[in-house]
């Protein structure tokens, strides 16, 4: 500015002071502005030199004061006026010549300024920006301080907030903040703090951000003169809130949240303090305080944790609260963390924590800390530590099943992510999120309605894998599953309590189909000839299928709703389903399917999981494909991959052989290929899957025909087996062959036990071929095998075995029917076998189980003798001959292939002074059979083959009291005294005890108290009869009898028995009716026969006791042409029955007993 334009301003302002200073009254607005307004542009262009230029601007002055221009309220003159007061107090500064009165005016016409900011489309507003910027520039607002005028800043204060908009340019804010912090520099005040802060938390409150902004601003630029003001407020609100005077107590938390994003060097002795809430004994406190501490540990960038080492070890130690609620919220901020804080010590330690609580005695914790590590999991910013999720997989077998559900839930998600991240390339797979499937599959085990094989099911078909995976990828994951065993990996996962709940899986499928076809088939067949028996067929395939569904009851009406659909596309869909084996083909007509039901007045939920179950959707033929394309192209280089898809297709095909249909061709080139490792494993597939597929037999021939003569045992039974399977008509002389070639190679000397293999299969599968050969094989295995049998060699014990196995298989076919030879010559075998003490231990067993295996087709035939000597087999003084044998026996009575006579070794076992004797097993063993055989009593037989009358669990005890009497070690004085003789009687109280055990019948008495009558009747019947082996061994029945009748009633607290019309019984090979004369002579010449007896079995000859045989049969013929009566008066009978022995007409399928009758 020029000297010139500085005179001339200088003329103007006194001019107008003159004419204004004139007026006695405050001037009209035209004139009034026009004269401020020359004011207000030559104000500006004089510099600031108070001294000079004081009587220039005192006649301006103090006619603004006269004629109380600050108190205008016309929005012109206001604006003018503020404008030349503003600049008359830069000119005149420090002393511009106001009383402290009239500053309060003149400061109270800006504030009024200010609050017109809010209105930024104004035609002052840049005027009034001009103003603010002026009035910072110059910190003309600290004078009010010096005046007194704290109200008038704390009013500032709170217009400034007020007013301030997003809309503001920047310098607008800078103005505002410059002008605050000015002020605070100065002086900082309560009310002052209070303003800031409470517009700190204005954006947590939806009102302007602008307001949030500035106040961050103001704090950032005066932290330190508000840092004893706002330190000493919060540590109030924090260890004595209720004595805090102030609104802002209750949002103290967000005070601290913000300030420690923006200036937190302020809250150095505050932080620390928040160590107090966490310990306080309050849990509402200690919830609030870790949330709000897991909040600031989350703040990114700020680092608090590494900063406050004590609150972080509090926090941490919230973990494991005592209180469930405190540690749930713990749980919930150790996500937040982890996300902002990926590595180093703290995280490491959150993460160890938050471990610690998936095994929290609290459901809830458990469950959030699953969701937590699930949310973790799937999340991108940073993956946890695999191992995480192994832990998390586990709780999928929690006690808790609301755990369980949701841990499913949330780790299928976690699965769905790691799956497609494997399709993509993104990440390996890997041994810790396969624990997701193999904890799923434990499930199956799982007794809860949620789980179960049922619901298991569904979850394995539909959700484990992401819809959009490829078959190829689904292969990928299963293979690498099988391919870490347990049993042949150091990370081994998959066990074989896996396997068994994916094959439950797979039969329970594959049931339901078969009974669904089933049901198809009936339906089209009685559409036209409905009666009542197909109604209750149909209601018996509806109770079968039911019981695949994990609500039975509500499956069984839906499907009766189902039957009375018209529908005939419905069901021709659902046979379509089911013969579909293309994954991506069944897919297509599933999504048919669902079209169609929801235009039926049905359950469509039911009929979507219906056909979901119904559907190849879990494994198909594509997957077969996919597994056998890979075992071909060589893709697995690793041995133990190769292995895993050979298993794992083992498991497919055994459930459903349908699906190697179109892969025949990949299948044989597998099969031929040269020394392959799974050569066993694919016979198994071949011989399961036969029937199913189309392989030309004379294409593998030759390779079966090779493995039957030079491969393993096990081999050779597959390779027969297969051959069986893939013979059609035009082949039936390939046995006949086959048996010619074998025989030869017998006669050779070559791989003899996998000849012997090849020839007891093939019996079993074709009778005419072996029997056409059977004179030359079974005079080889007795001249070159039986031939030495006092040998003991390892290699001769080996060979008796396979040769034995041979004999027995063929008389075993599977046909049941068509053996024409003898059977005595290998039953003298077996005999020498079990009564020589100098054989080895397997050749005893193999006796023994082969009487095992002969009583299911030949039990008429076998010698009291033999059968003695086999279940005596439970007492051999090898611990392995015993609990093979035991197991052995148990599998077939469980199979329901064996009579319950040889519940007997249960018994003798459980009684047996050995060490390790298996009493636990052989408890077991006889409770679950007593439990087979009860439920099989309560339904109704359909079968028409009939059944041995004493083939029950309770007739066990006529056998078993026969064999403890023909017991060498029987006590000889005074055998009814229960000190001496208990040990001896054990095995028959055992028994008892078995049958009346109301646990091992479901509770059911009515049983018990049939078995009791029966028990009853029994003693009674052998009381009145005598051993038909040895008349001298009849007293010692008796003797039996009469401690099984007082422990009976000992059992039975001494009430009367019930009687009830009832046949019992005895088997004429042991018992026929009492003849005192008969005894006495036996007696007398008890030790010469015993003598010839003992001799008779030592000597060794084999045609000798193919004479005892022949003795036994004439036995046992003349014993059934017997007719015995008796009646109460002239027998000393306890009940009034009479005994009478009838005779039984042989068939394959009874027992063939002469049996007593006491009825």
């Amino acid at each position: 500015m020029t000297d010139g334009d500085g005179k001339a301003a200088k003329d103007v302002i006194r001019d107008v002071g003159k004419q204004l200073g004139a007026k006695k009254e405050c001037p009209n607005k035209d004139l009034l502005v026009k004269l401020l307004r020359q004011a207000a542009s030559a104000l500006p262009k004089l510099k600031t030199q108070s001294d000079l230029l004081k009587p220039v601007i005192k006649p301006l002055s103090d006619s603004i004061l006269k004629h109380g221009l600050l108190k205008q309220k016309d929005k012109d003159v206001r604006l003018l006026v503020s404008i030349c007061v503003c600049e008359i107090l830069r000119i005149l500064a420090p002393d511009p010549g106001f009383s402290d009165a009239d500053l309060r005016g003149i400061y109270q016409l800006l504030l009024g300024m200010f609050g017109e900011l809010v209105d930024t489309k104004s035609p002052y507003y840049s005027r009034r920006v001009e103003l603010l910027e002026t009035i910072a520039k110059f910190n003309f607002c600290v004078l009010m301080l010096d005046i007194g005028c704290e109200d008038l800043v704390l009013k500032m204060f709170n217009i400034f907030f007020g007013v301030i908009r997003k809309e503001h340019s920047s310098n607008v804010f800078g103005a505002m903040s410059s002008i605050m912090s000015a002020i605070l520099k100065e002086k900082v005040s309560q009310a002052l703090m209070e303003v800031i802060l409470r517009n700190l938390l204005k954006d947590k409150k939806d009102a302007s951000p602008a307001s949030f902004q500035l106040a961050v601003s103001v704090i950032d630029d005066c932290s330190q003169a508000l840092e004893p003001f706002v330190c000493r407020f919060l540590n109030r609100c924090i260890l004595d809130r209720d004595n805090v005077n102030s609104e802002l107590k209750e949002s103290y938390h967000d005070i601290i949240y913000e300030i420690i994003q923006c200036a937190p060097q302020m809250l150095i002795a505050v932080v620390e303090n928040l160590t107090q809430e966490l310990l306080t004994d309050q849990v509402d406190v200690r919830i609030t305080a870790i949330k709000f501490v897991g909040k600031l540990f989350s703040i990114p960038g700020c680092h608090v944790a590494e900063e406050y080492q004590h609150l972080f070890a509090e926090f941490i130690n919230r973990f494991a609260d005592k209180s469930a609620a405190v540690r749930l919220n713990a749980v919930l901020c150790a996500k937040s963390f982890y996300l902002i804080n990926p590595s180093g010590e703290k995280s490491t330690t959150v993460l160890s924590a938050l471990e610690g609580r998936l095994l929290d005695f609290d459901d809830k914790v458990r469950t959030q800390a699953v969701a937590v590590v699930c949310d973790l999991a799937k999340s991108n910013l940073r993956p946890i530590p695999p191992d995480m999720i192994t832990q998390a997989a586990k709780r999928l077998r929690d006690k808790k099943a609301s755990v369980r559900k949701k841990a499913l839930q949330m780790l299928l998600g976690v699965y769905h992510d790691y799956c497609i991240k494997c399709s993509e390339g993104i990440v390996k797979l890997s041994v810790d999120f396969e624990q997701i499937p193999c904890g799923i599959l434990l499930l199956c085990y799982d007794k809860d309605m949620e789980f179960g094989v049922q619901n298991i099911e569904h979850v394995l078909e539909e959700d484990l894998f992401p819809v959009s995976l490829s078959v190829e990828e689904r292969i990928r994951h299963w293979v690498f599953l099988f391919s870490h065993l347990v049993s042949a990996h150091k990370d081994g996962i998959f066990t074989t309590a896996h396997e068994k709940a994916l094959t439950a899986v797979l039969c329970q499928k594959k049931r339901l189909q078969f009974e669904m076809q089933s049901y198809l088939d009936l339906r089209t067949k009685e559409k036209q000839n409905v009666s009542g028996r197909g109604e209750e067929r149909f209601n018996r395939l509806f109770a079968k299928m039911s019981t695949c569904f994990p609500v039975k009851l509500k499956a069984e009406e839906c499907f009766i709703k189902l039957h009375l659909v018209k529908d005939d596309d419905l069901f021709n869909t659902f046979k379509e389903i089911l013969n579909e084996p293309k994954f991506g083909s069944s897919q297509i007509i599933r999504d048919n399917i669902v079209r169609k039901i929801k235009d039926l007045h049905t359950d469509v939920e039911f009929l979507q999981l219906l056909a979901t179950k119904c559907s190849f959707n879990l494994f198909s033929s594509d997957h077969v494909r996919c597994i056998l394309d890979n075992l071909s192209e060589n893709k697995f280089g690793q041995g133990n991959l190769k292995k895993a898809c050979v298993a794992l297709l083992m498991i497919i095909v055994n459930s459903f052989p349908l699906l190697l249909r179109g892969s025949e061709e990949q299948f044989c080139i597998l099969l031929l290929e040269e020394k392959s490792p799974f050569c066993n494993e694919l016979l198994q597939m071949l011989v399961k899957a036969g029937p199913h597929i189309s392989i030309d037999l004379s294409v593998i021939y030759p390779f079966l025909e090779s493995i039957c003569l030079n491969g393993t045992r096990t081999q050779a039974k597959l390779a027969i087996s297969a051959i069986s399977e893939l013979i059609v008509t035009s082949q039936q002389f390939t046995f006949s062959c086959l048996c010619k070639t074998l025989v030869d190679a017998l006669e050779s000397g070559q791989h003899i036990p996998t000849v012997l293999q090849s020839l007891g299969c093939m019996a079993q599968h074709s009778v005419s071929a072996f029997e056409s050969h059977a004179e030359e094989i079974t005079r080889y295995i007795f001249d070159n095998i039986f031939s030495g049998l006092e040998s003991d060699s390892s290699t001769s014990c080996k060979m008796k075995i396979f040769g034995l196995k041979t004999l027995v298989k063929s008389f075993l076919p599977h046909k049941r029917t068509g053996v024409t030879r003898q059977i005595d010559e290998v039953l003298g075998i077996i005999s020498q076998m079990l009564l020589s003490k100098n054989d080895k231990d397997h050749l005893r067993l193999a006796a023994a189980t082969s009487v095992l295996q002969l009583s299911q087709l030949w039990d008429s035939h076998i010698p009291a003798d033999i059968y003695r000597e086999t279940v005596l087999t439970a007492k051999d003084h090898s611990s392995l001959v015993r609990k093979s044998f035991l197991k052995k026996t148990f599998k077939l009575l469980k199979n329901n292939v064996l009579h319950c006579k040889y519940l007997c070794a249960f018994a003798l076992a459980a009684s047996d002074s050995f060490e390790g004797s298996p009493k636990d097993d052989s408890l077991n063993y006889i409770a679950e059979i007593i439990k087979i055989r009860h439920l099989e009593a309560k339904v109704p037989r359909t079968s028409t083959v009939k059944r041995d009358a004493t083939d029950n669990p309770v007739c066990a005890v006529i056998f078993l009291i026969h064999i403890l009497a023909h017991d060498t070690e029987f006590p000889s004085q005074d055998p009814e005294n229960e000190e001496n003789s208990g040990p001896f009687f054990s095995p028959l109280v055992f028994t008892m005890d078995a049958l009346l055990n109301p646990s091992f019948i479901d509770g059911d008495m009515n049983r018990i108290h049939t078995v009791v009558s029966d028990l009853h009747n029994i003693f009674i019947a052998i009381k009145r009869a005598e051993d038909a082996l040895d008349v001298a061994m009849t007293s010692r029945l008796h003797v039996l009898a009469n401690l099984g009748s007082k422990y009976l009633a000992a059992k039975n607290s001494g009430r009367p028995v019930s009687h009830s019309p009832t046949n019992i019984l005895l088997p004429a090979l042991l018992y026929r009716k009492s003849n005192a004369k008969l005894i006495e002579c036996a007696r007398s010449t008890k030790s010469s026969r015993k003598s010839l007896e003992d001799n008779s079995f030592d000597d060794g000859q084999l045609h000798k006791r193919s004479k005892t045989l022949k003795a036994h049969k004439e036995k046992l013929h003349e014993t059934q042409k017997q007719i015995i009566s008796g009646d109460k008066e002239k027998q000393n009978f306890i009940s009034p029955e009479s005994i009478t022995c009838t005779e039984k007409p042989a068939s394959q399928e009874d027992s063939l007993f002469g049996d007593w009758n006491l009825g």
